[in-house]
Parts: C-alpha cells; sequence; structure tokens
C-alpha cells in the first residue's frame, strides 16, 4: 500500500509504503524529499513499526503525538523517536515530524 503526502508549509513532499502480512506491519519505507526533521522522523518510524502488529504500531503512533502534543505519554515505546520531544516548541515544525506518521496511520486502518 502507497499513500503520497506533502506539505504547504515545508518542502516535504513523500510517498510512503507499507507492506502488511496480516495483522503484522512486515515493511514501512519512504521515498521523495523533504527537510531533516521530516526524513530523520519518517525513518525513525520505519524502524520502529516493523514486525508489529496493528495495535501494537497505532500505540506506538498515538504516543509519539501525545509526545509532540506534549501531553502523557509511554516513552517507553519510541525510543530514538524521543529526540522530536522539543519539536512542539516550534509548531509550524510539527507537521514535518508528522508526515511520514500520519501517512502510515491511514494506510494501517
Amino acid at each position: 500500500q502507497r499513500i503520497h503526502m506533502h506539505s504547504d508549509n515545508c518542502i516535504d513532499d513523500i510517498d510512503v509504503f507499507v507492506k502488511l502480512d496480516g495483522d503484522i506491519v512486515k515493511d514501512v519505507c519512504f521515498d521523495g524529499v523533504g527537510c531533516a526533521i521530516a526524513t530523520s522522523s519518517t525513518d525513525i518510524m520505519c524502524g520502529l513499526l516493523i514486525g508489529k502488529n496493528k495495535k501494537e504500531a497505532n500505540y506506538i503512533i498515538e504516543q509519539y503525538f501525545n509526545m509532540l502534543h506534549e501531553e502523557e505519554f509511554d516513552d517507553s515505546v519510541l525510543d530514538e523517536a524521543m529526540v522530536f520531544i522539543n519539536t512542539s516548541k516550534q509548531a509550524a515544525r510539527i507537521r514535518c515530524a508528522t508526515i511520514g506518521w500520519n501517512a502510515v496511520k491511514e494506510l494501517i486502518k
């Protein structure tokens, strides 16, 4: 499955691909251009979600969004994604930090 995502506020223009085997995320990858925040957060997300079932993947995505919106979150599932904890201090960059995450969220519905 593939979804195309772009941002009106930045250069972010990516295609995100998810391969599911039943309920399991077998592979996640992306292609395109984006700012450093968009590409690095999407790359980290890909690594976090491979091998997870849909419920686990959605939980990780939810915790990431909670972190970015300064809400209570479970840091034990975010691993390297924790580097984006201060992204909310630059609200315009939240879209960059979530573009790939929003794509996968849509693809695994």
